[in-house]
């Protein structure tokens, strides 16, 4: 539940506006971070220690005002504080029984030229009740002052710290509200809150001092990240068998492609901010689940893009876990659109290689373009070990710090899917060096000049034994998307790059449509163009042939050459000058 108390400035919505309370300062009382998934696991939680610092000249019989956000607070509030005469704050030559010692540099209320020693001060836990927004308020009475054994000295209340120690709250409400927010007012023992009377002024506090702050920060303990995308460029002149080395021609391929990967532990939501206390570190985490089955599954994911994978088992075969891996992982099971895997611990790297070429039968399968796509499922626990054994397990600062549902209790974090990189492919590439085009106003208009563009794929695989040297058939190139992108390229020499939706399958697919709407979407035919296209297809280039031609007011067309190949395709068998 959110209220008033939340989400306005406390001090000043509350006790300052509704009440004309002020409040002393809680810059000492310091916030808690726990995980998303370590509050999950707990019915109760202890805050740190609660602290506030008075700014004023207290008297017996004032009030001092805790306030905590809805209904989250439980319990463990003192019945009674005591701060002895000269405990914290003693800036002079002064003792409680009048003794001399030197006295230390600076101090709280060091105005220069008398010496601040702090009172002696007792408060008593009155009462709890409730404000209008259904606040809990714990009440304290000022019921001892004492001091001034010394004349000369300029005993005070200021600069004194209460400390009320750690309270526990509601894991389940902290985490239902995002938080508790904390307040504290003082009243005058004769205008005792909640009178709506405007009191004298009483402990107002000033910047850097603040008369609220945040109990508790939550936020998600794991994060998937990508440090290395896959970025292999299948070959076509190598039957999508490998991949092509970028800038080279047939003949310089490799066979292996890389990504890079983790679960990281975040930092806590104030990671280089003033309000960070812990220097980004979470105070409370859980601990990923070390049992055979559980651990931290990666998923890796990408249309039939594991479909040339010929092993029951590929690992240490078509895939294996690079020199880069720091965690200690295993292979669990794939598909051909999925693969999944197993690693011990977050924050370490995993590097996940594909080898196109270390089994026969899967280096001969054509291999498909497309985008990978990484999950991960963190299997987590928390055991009452890790928070209640005064801090000695890594990560926890505090001993005893609630109550936790059960113990081992287990959980899991869905991560992604994120972005894992991609595998293109080269192809049939066809330069159609000139293509007029009408004006076109809107989508699918018929315009005085018509294209007419056909691409033909006969599937007439080469031999094997014509690129490798071996007998044997090509392998089939079926399963695999014969995607057809172009790139147009303007008078000026300005490029734009599009994919169709059509496939250039076995048979004849007419695109010049498809090429004008894209042109249109790009905004190109505002007027009339005169263009020069390059038709890229994933396929053979020796299948793929491309018809170029227009028609200017359904009579006169006029053919366009273009250097598809056209008339000897056996020219480019057998020899190594493709491109």
């Amino acid at each position: 539940m959110t209220n008033m108390f939340k989400r306005s400035l406390v001090a000043l919505a509350i006790a300052g506006a509704s009440t004309g309370a002020m409040a002393a300062d809680v810059s000492l009382t310091d916030t808690t971070y726990a995980t998303d998934e370590f509050m999950s696991s707990m019915e109760e939680i202890l805050s740190k220690d609660v602290v506030i610092t008075l700014n004023d000249e207290y008297k017996e019989g004032d009030y001092i005002y805790l306030r905590f956000e809805d209904g989250a607070y439980i319990g463990g509030a003192p019945n009674q504080l005591t701060v002895g005469y000269a405990e914290q704050l003693d800036e002079g030559d002064f003792d409680n029984d009048g003794n001399t010692y030197p006295a230390p540099a600076g101090g709280y209320n060091d105005d220069g030229d008398s010496e601040d020693v702090n009172k002696g001060i007792t408060v008593d836990y009155v009462a709890q009740t409730s404000d209008n927004d259904g606040n809990t308020v714990l009440i304290y009475r000022v019921t001892n002052v004492y001091g001034d054994q010394v004349t000369a000295s300029n005993d005070t209340t200021y600069g004194i710290d209460l400390n009320f120690g750690r309270l526990n709250f509601s894991a389940p409400v902290v985490v239902a509200q995002d938080g508790v927010m904390f307040d504290t007012f003082s009243r005058i023992d004769s205008q005792p809150w909640p009178t709506t009377t405007n009191p004298w002024p009483f402990d107002t506090v000033t910047a850097p001092m603040t008369d609220n702050t945040q109990l508790f920060k939550m936020g998600p303990q794991f994060e998937l990240v990508v440090e290395k995308e896959y970025s292999g460029e299948l070959d076509v002149w190598d039957y999508r068998r490998t991949f092509r080395t970028a800038g080279m021609s047939h003949g310089n391929n490799y066979n292996e492609d890389d990504g890079e990967f983790l679960v990281v532990t975040t930092s806590n939501p104030d990671d280089g901010t003033p309000a960070d206390d812990n220097a980004g570190a979470w105070d409370f985490v859980v601990q990923v689940d070390q049992d055979a089955g559980e651990k931290i599954l990666f998923t890796l994911s990408g249309d039939n893009m594991f479909g040339w994978i010929d092993s029951a088992n590929p690992a240490g075969a078509e895939t294996y876990f690079g020199a880069a891996t720091t965690n200690t992982c295993s292979y669990v099971s794939h598909n051909s659109s999925e693969m999944n895997f197993r690693c011990d611990n977050a924050d370490q790297l995993v590097e996940v290689v594909y080898d196109l070429a270390a089994v026969a039968n899967s280096f001969n399968n054509p291999k498909q373009d497309g985008e990978f796509s990484l999950s991960a499922v963190v299997n987590w626990e928390h055991t009452t070990g890790q928070y209640s054994d005064s801090g000695t397990t890594d990560d926890v600062d505090f001993p005893e710090d609630g109550v936790l549902m059960s113990s081992p209790y287990e959980g899991e974090t869905s991560l992604g899917p994120v972005d894992a990189g991609m595998w293109t492919v080269n192809g049939s590439v066809t330069h159609i060096p000139y293509m007029p085009y009408s004006a076109q106003s809107t989508s699918g208009e018929i315009t005085p000049i018509s294209q007419i563009i056909y691409v033909t794929n006969d599937s007439r695989d080469p031999a094997f034994d014509d690129a490798v040297g071996e007998d044997g058939d090509a392998p089939e190139n079926n399963d695999v998307n014969r995607i057809i992108w172009v790139e147009a390229m303007e008078e000026d020499g300005t490029t734009h790059t599009f994919e169709l939706d059509a496939l250039a399958n076995p048979g004849v697919t007419a695109i010049a449509g498809d090429i004008r709407e894209g042109l249109f979407n790009l905004g190109l035919l505002n007027s009339t163009r005169f263009l020069s296209l390059t038709i890229n297809v994933a396929d053979y280039p020796t299948n793929v042939s491309i018809y170029s031609a227009y028609n200017v007011n359904g009579s006169d067309r006029g053919w366009v050459q273009n250097d598809s190949v056209r008339t000897d395709r056996d020219f480019y068998r057998g020899n190594d000058l493709i491109d």
